[in-house]
């Protein structure tokens, strides 16, 4: 899914089962994100995340994944949004958001 001002696309969200740094098993997409910096707290990640949670949901997915930096700021959106903190490392977070 792509997010679009002014026809340009200025984020993406996309979901994979791939044994990538989110997989916690192969019944659990994990979920990825981009935004442009300049479209940051626009809102338009936050819709972007509710899209897709919506899309997943209704193809019978019961949970979805993600790894992220603890210092990243999108961990208040993720959290917001329903990922809850499963696991951590020094470095990272890995949250799931039940569907």
């Amino acid at each position: 899914m792509v997010a679009e001002v002014k026809e340009k696309i200025v984020g993406a969200v996309w979901v994979r089962i791939m044994n990538d740094h989110g997989h916690i098993d192969d019944e659990t997409p994990s979920f990825a994100m981009s935004l442009y910096e300049e479209y940051r707290n626009m809102g338009i990640g936050t819709a972007l995340m509710r899209d897709i949670l919506e899309f997943l949901k209704n193809k019978g997915y019961k949970q979805t994944s993600l790894s992220v930096q603890k210092a990243n700021y999108a961990v208040r959106m993720y959290r917001k949004v329903g990922f809850e903190v499963i696991d951590e490392n020094e470095e990272e977070y890995i949250m799931v958001c039940r569907l």
